[in-house]
């Protein structure tokens, strides 16, 4: 592990070195850095006041990690591979990349008849110390198949292995898997281990890895939210023990699902915790109607923490894909725990945050919130012409103050890299691009953020 740490320094972008063969690609991303440094604002009922440039509390260093052109890659995962850790992006196809500035790319698995969804994720599904990749692709009229793909000593192409094929239903206005994230938890003192899943934004699953992993994997259906009076689509996911008897329990758009004590025969209870998706939103110019009718408080990005400090669970949740959109913490009502979580909104001006990580950033013990804006939201919203990396930093007793840490990047997906022995928070996104525009790009791209001596 520590010859791979080494590895990763050394490519990292941490040193003028990496800038030198591609200083006219950085130039304007250094610029947007040193604007965003002194652009430092703050808005939403619970932020603190606005604070100079110098009063950033972290230290950031953007890459970019390579320009996909105009190809849509709309989500990122990071691995550790064979030789190193990598990033390994997914669209049309599945490419690879050493974590560096300027990095270079290895197709690992080929364009075919689908298209792979906007859920990914990777973790060590066979115990050979590698994490594979699991993802959903579109390429049945019926329905979706999730796949994981197993990297093979000696081979550059990635080998496939079909986990489920799960068929879309009457109603269905998107198939696929928005979300996909492993799933762990203990049976009688045994770990069972699996991923969940989210379906055409409103039905939760989890499939538990078998005895054979190359075998299908045993499904094991959670609830169709519908069924709990969700009128409208639910997306994001996150794990985490929110009842804190040892089970990890999942939480969807406006709702969270209490894991059972046996979840391979259980039941599980299925309750909510914010009114979010029951709010229209206002007319934007050239938006087709039918986008009003929508109702997006459900599509959220989602994340767990203990912002309050009292030693339980927080819900963190953000409206991904609208402009104007909130960004809030739920608490849970111990008193009432099956009613409504206690709402602190924090902002109410991002657009389009589909980017949420929860994490502390200075190492003062409290995790901080890191949100990221797309530079075109996926329903024919204006552009954004600065999306931003914001901040908002945990002062305690739900109070956070918010900076901007970096502009000019369009983020989707944003994700933490788990980096060991290392006290620098990494996040990095592939941006996403959207076939109407014909000068959109994707860019992968990622932030180092240390905090200040």
């Amino acid at each position: 592990m520590d010859k791979m740490k080494n590895h990763f320094l050394q490519l990292l972008f941490l040193d003028g070195r990496h800038f030198s063969g591609n200083i006219s690609r950085m130039v304007p991303a250094m610029a947007a850095i040193l604007l965003s440094l002194v652009s430092v604002s703050c808005s939403g009922p619970s932020s603190g006041t606005a604070t100079s440039g110098n009063d950033l509390p972290v230290k950031v260093e953007p890459a970019l990690i390579h320009d996909l052109g105009n190809e849509h890659f709309g989500n990122a995962v990071f691995r550790h591979g064979r030789k190193s850790f990598r990033i390994a992006a997914s669209g049309n196809r599945i490419l690879e990349f050493p974590v560096q500035v300027n990095a270079p790319v290895t197709e690992v698995v080929p364009a075919g008849s689908g298209r792979y969804n906007n859920g990914a994720c990777a973790f060590d599904i066979n115990g050979d110390g590698i994490d594979e990749m699991i993802v959903g692709r579109n390429n049945k009229e019926e329905g979706t198949d999730l796949l994981w793909f197993e990297e093979v000593p000696g081979n550059t192409l990635w080998n496939e292995h079909l986990i489920a094929s799960v068929k879309s239903e009457k109603g269905d206005a998107e198939k696929g898997f928005h979300d996909i994230m492993p799933f762990e938890t203990r049976v009688s003192g045994s770990v069972v281990r699996g991923v969940a899943v989210v379906a055409s934004r409103k039905r939760l699953f989890w499939y538990q890895i078998p005895d054979d992993p190359t075998q299908l994997w045993i499904e094991h259906k959670i609830a169709d939210l519908t069924r709990h009076e969700a009128e409208h689509a639910q997306s994001g996911l996150a794990a985490g023990d929110i009842t804190a008897n040892g089970c990890q329990d999942l939480v969807c758009g406006n709702f969270w699902a209490e894991c059972p004590e046996n979840p391979l025969t259980g039941k599980w209870i299925i309750n909510r915790y914010s009114n979010w998706d029951r709010k229209r939103i206002p007319a934007y110019p050239g938006v087709p109607e039918w986008v009003m009718n929508e109702r997006f408080g459900g599509m959220n990005q989602l994340d767990l923490g203990d912002l309050d400090g009292d030693g339980k669970i927080d819900i963190v949740a953000s409206e991904a894909e609208i402009p104007d959109a909130r960004l809030g913490v739920f608490c849970r009502d111990k008193g009432n725990p099956r009613t409504l979580w206690k709402e602190t909104v924090i902002d109410t001006s991002i657009y389009c945050p589909h980017s949420l990580v929860v994490t502390d950033v200075n190492n003062d013990m409290r995790p901080d919130i890191l949100v990221g804006e797309m530079t075109a939201g996926g329903w024919y919203f204006p552009r954004n012409s600065s999306p931003h990396l914001y901040l908002y930093l945990n002062l305690g007793n739900l109070k956070f103050r918010k900076y901007i840490l970096h502009t000019g990047w369009g983020i989707h997906m944003m994700r933490k890299a788990e980096l060991p022995e290392d006290e620098s928070v990494f996040v990095f996104a592939a941006d996403e691009i959207q076939p109407w525009y014909e000068d959109m790009t994707t860019l992968l791209v990622g932030w180092k953020i240390t905090a200040q001596d």
